[in-house]
């Protein structure tokens, strides 16, 4: 289709984010340090290059037209610097890499600064387009659009029109789009030849550009003889100048290599540079070992498996909290051995308020129809069994660590709620108690308040508190506390937070147990609310919203507030709409959760002090298996 031409749009992107500091033609880029040659054979030279000083302008322009025509595969190595008039400091220097095999639009981005933290990659396998954003771990997966027929495409000059090289309208990063000189050849405008240099060891000719409407070039590429790529370019500015405002520098290409189809995939670790098969530049080097220290974030534990069909496996792992949180380089991450086989859904470990134990209901049975309440000893690493049910939901700690009340299924319908001490003696039925009332089956549990079970009718609304040590039943209020059956107890038991729902409005309230102090926290409309976890300190919580919209791109919230009321702050948003897990770490500075992403199911972790926000990532866990159930001790 043809479009009427925007003048210097791949410019423009090239430099959207660029200062304009006039540096003179002379000033050298920084010192980039030499990488190793990968393998693949370079392109043979011909005999007579195709470009050379007596070309002429249209001569020129149509062997950039044809670039693409000259090669099948190319992998480069570059720099980008952008100069900022405002700056005292040297500005960063941009590093990428990136593979480009035409017939099968296959592609791989890798970029990140030099001297500097890795910042994105770029994959694509003919059929999908994956992103990641390599600081915070987020990524995103679509379709490859239908590029047509012309994998080299050449455009044909046409004087008021353009047509975009369609693989790097998908790729659009800096140094991948020198590989493609036919988008700088559809503008008006005279090319002229200044020189001859080498450049990443290969012969090019040094073109200057000038728009017919300027008097002054716009911009000056170092073209490849042979192929016409360009392989270092200088940018002067829309409007044409003698100073430099950004440069593009090729350090090392090869063409025509047959590329690995592990470079296109999804990858199994944390990308870093590398040569062109894919192997790292820098020796990696040995993941830090666990303190014996205490870690004063204690740690974490989660379950990671390879949910590829045929290869199913799952391993319950533990990490160092504080490498959780990102303040110290994780180390491998240690196994965790359990009494009964990983193959079923998994739920994270409910912890004693001490953090001395923690609780698991797992099924025990092949078929998985039966399942045992395990009490976890971490020191020891033993599992105690403490109840035998067909099914078991999560627990709940009393608040002296006493006791777990739990809810039970019998796989046809029927539900109970029990409760165990924590030396597996005194398993009873709370829900079949005499002293609560026959219209108020079915309950939901809900928690502790001190050492009463917080059971909430389900049937017509009424809280009930009941002790398990001698069965005594209190009514919590007169009246149906809300029409939601989630009830959350603050750490101390002070305040229950639920939600109200009422025609499209939902609101985060909350109460006091003997019913004297209320407050609205928050109000949406078109939303539901859910999960809602307390900070351990209980001066506030986190919860997810998600818009009851019909368009699933609206995606999902987290977002934290004081018990106050004060301070509602949105803290994550996932397009994907999977949050689950929401965790605090023991001191309350960081929330830990799961969500999914275009690579799969994994961890996340946002700093409630500045927001920012990281994908876990543990040396010795592939980045493709699944990251599921965290909870943190």
């Amino acid at each position: 289709m043809r479009r009427p031409i925007v003048l210097f749009i791949a410019l423009s992107l090239l430099v959207s984010a660029c200062g304009t500091l006039e540096i003179s033609f002379e000033t050298p880029p920084p010192e980039i340090p030499e990488f190793p040659a990968g393998s693949g054979s370079d392109i043979t030279a011909t005999t007579e290059p195709r470009l050379s000083l007596n070309s002429s302008s249209e001569e020129i322009r149509r062997l950039m037209l044809e670039s693409a025509a000259h090669w099948q595969s190319i992998w480069m190595d570059g720099t980008f610097i952008g100069y900022d008039p405002g700056a005292t400091e040297p500005p960063p220097v941009l590093r990428e890499q990136v593979w480009i095999d035409l017939p099968t639009s296959r592609f791989r981005s890798l970029k990140g600064y030099v001297d500097g933290p890795m910042d994105a990659l770029k994959i694509s396998d003919g059929l999908t387009v994956l992103e990641m954003n390599l600081q915070t771990g987020q990524s995103q997966s679509n379709p490859l659009p239908d590029l047509g027929p012309e994998k080299q495409f050449v455009p044909t000059y046409q004087p008021g029109y353009a047509y975009p090289q369609p693989l790097w309208g998908q790729l659009g990063t800096t140094v991948s789009l020198l590989a493609f000189p036919s988008d700088f050849a559809q503008s008006e405008g005279t090319f002229k030849p200044l020189g001859t240099e080498l450049v990443a060891d290969r012969e090019a000719l040094i073109v200057e550009w000038t728009y017919a409407g300027n008097d002054l070039p716009s911009w000056r590429m170092w073209l490849d003889t042979d192929t016409a790529i360009a392989l270092k370019m200088q940018h002067f500015g829309k409007e044409g100048s003698e100073n430099i405002q950004s440069e593009t520098v090729v350090n090392q290409v090869i063409f025509d290599a047959a590329f690995d189809d592990s470079l296109f995939r999804t990858p199994s670790a944390p990308p870093q540079f590398s040569d062109i098969d894919g192997n790292p530049l820098n020796a990696t080097e040995p993941a830090p070992t666990a303190s014996s220290d205490p870690d004063p974030l204690r740690e974490v534990y989660f379950f990671v498996t390879d949910h590829n069909y045929g290869n199913e496996k799952i391993q319950f792992v533990r990490i160092p909290g504080s490498c959780a949180a990102g303040l110290i380089p994780c180390p491998g991450a240690e196994a965790v051995s359990t009494p009964f086989d990983l193959k079923f859904s998994l739920t994270s470990l409910t912890w004693s308020p001490g953090g001395d134990l923690a609780a698991l209901s797992y099924p025990i049975r092949a078929d998985g129809n039966r399942a045992a309440l395990f009490l976890f000893d971490p020191e020891a690493g033993a599992w105690q069994s403490l109840a035998e049910f067909n099914f078991i939901d999560p627990p709940f700690w009393s608040p002296d660590g006493n006791w777990l009340a739990f809810r039970v299924q019998d796989g046809n319908g029927g539900d109970e709620i029990y409760a165990v001490r924590r030396d597996g003696s005194q398993l009873t039925n709370l829900s079949a108690s005499k002293k609560l009332p026959d219209d108020g089956s079915p309950y939901a549990l809900s928690g502790w308040i001190t050492n009463h079970v917080i059971l909430h009718s389900r049937n017509n609304g009424i809280v009930y508190l009941l002790r398990p040590e001698d069965g005594s039943v209190t009514p919590l209020f007169d009246t149906p506390l809300a029409k939601s059956d989630l009830v959350v107890p603050s750490p101390d038991g002070y305040f229950l937070a639920y939600t109200e729902a009422a025609d499209q409005r939902i609101s985060l309230q909350l109460l006091t147990p003997d019913g004297n102090t209320a407050r609205e926290l928050a109000a949406f409309q078109n939303t539901s609310i859910y999960p809602i976890v307390w900070s351990p300190d209980g001066a506030r919580l986190a919860f997810a919203t998600l818009s009851n919209a019909s368009d699933p791109a609206n995606g999902q919230d987290i977002s934290i507030i004081g018990s106050d009321g004060r301070e509602l702050r949105q803290v994550y948003h996932s397009p994907s709409a999977s949050i689950a897990e929401l965790v605090f770490s023991p001191d309350g500075n960081y929330l830990l959760f799961q969500d999914d992403d275009a690579v799969g199911r994994h961890l996340f972790v946002v700093d409630l002090s500045t927001l920012e926000q990281h994908k876990l990532e543990v040396p010795n866990l592939p980045l493709d298996w699944w990251w599921l159930a965290p909870s943190w001790r």
